[in-house]
C-alpha cells in the first residue's frame, strides 16, 4: 500500500487479501471494500456507502482517478478490469454474475467478467455480466447495459444501444474554449487569465492542452485546480510547495 495522501474514513470497512491503494486516493465514510485482490490508481475516489466486492472471488483493477460514486456497487465474482477517468456515479451497479435458482432447471445463470475503458461515464446505470465499454463512452442514467459497447459513443436506453456513434470526443474551437475557461475561474473566484490553452494564476501557468501544471502552489491555484476538476479537467500533478508531476 502506498501511504502518499491517501485519506481513508475509519468507518470504511475494507477485508482484502491484496490491497493496493494509489497515491491521492479517498475512501468515505461506511465505503465497503472486499475481494482477494483490489488495486486503486491515483487519486481514486470511492464515496459514501460505496461497495466493492462480493460474489466471492473479487478481483478490481482501476486505473488514475477512478470515482465511485455514494451507494454504488461493483460485484467482483469475476475481475473487473476499468481504465483512466472512469466515474461509476450515484446508484450505479456493475455485475459479474447474475444467478440464484438451479442452472439444472433452466434458469439463466451467468458468471462473466467486465473490462471498462478509459474516459468512461456511467451515471445512475446498470453493467451487465460480460460487457465490453470501450474508449470515451457515456452512458445514459438509467440504463442497463448488455452488450458490449464500442468507442466514442453515446449509449442508452434497456437494453442500452448506441444513441450516437462518434459522439465523443468533439472537438472545441478556440473560442469556445476561451469561454469554457473563464466561466471556471469566475466559479473558482480566483484572479487568473486565459491566454491560449494556459491559465494564468499568479505565477503557476495551468496548461488545458498538455495537462501539465508549472508554478508554486497557492490557495488559489488550488482553487482553480479543484474547479477545474469538477469540469474533467484533471493534471497529473501533486501539489507540494511547488506542483510536481506524477
Amino acid at each position: 500500500m502506498s501511504s502518499r495522501d491517501i485519506h481513508i474514513d475509519p468507518t470504511a470497512k475494507i477485508e482484502c487479501d491484496e490491497l493496493v491503494i494509489g497515491d491521492g486516493t479517498t475512501i468515505r465514510a461506511h465505503a465497503e471494500i472486499y475481494g482477494t485482490r483490489v488495486v486503486l490508481g491515483p487519486e481514486s475516489f470511492i464515496d459514501e456507502y460505496a461497495v466493492i466486492g462480493g460474489g466471492s472471488a473479487g478481483e478490481l483493477t482501476t486505473g488514475a482517478w477512478f470515482h465511485l460514486g455514494m451507494f454504488a456497487q461493483i460485484n467482483t465474482a469475476r475481475p473487473v478490469t476499468i481504465g483512466e477517468e472512469v466515474g461509476v456515479g450515484i446508484g450505479s451497479r456493475v455485475f459479474t454474475h447474475g444467478a440464484y435458482l438451479s442452472e439444472l432447471d433452466g434458469f439463466p445463470v451467468s458468471f462473466e467478467s467486465v473490462t471498462i475503458g478509459d474516459r468512461v461515464w456511467i451515471p445512475n446505470a446498470i453493467i451487465m455480466p460480460g460487457v465490453t465499454i470501450e474508449n470515451d463512452v457515456v452512458v445514459a442514467a438509467g440504463s442497463v447495459v448488455s452488450r458490449d459497447l464500442p468507442m466514442y459513443c453515446l449509449a442508452g436506453g434497456t437494453p442500452a444501444k448506441v444513441l450516437k456513434e462518434k459522439a465523443y470526443p468533439q472537438p472545441v474551437t478556440d473560442s469556445n474554449r476561451f469561454l469554457i475557461l473563464e466561466r471556471i475561474i469566475t466559479e473558482a473566484g480566483v484572479l487568473a487569465y486565459v491566454s491560449g490553452p494556459h491559465i494564468i494564476c499568479g505565477t503557476t501557468v495551468f496548461d488545458t492542452e498538455n495537462k501539465t501544471v508549472e508554478g508554486v502552489v497557492t490557495a488559489s491555484s488550488e482553487k482553480l485546480r479543484n474547479q477545474l476538476r469538477r469540469s474533467g479537467i484533471r493534471f497529473r500533478v501533486w501539489a507540494e510547495s511547488r506542483y510536481e508531476p506524477w
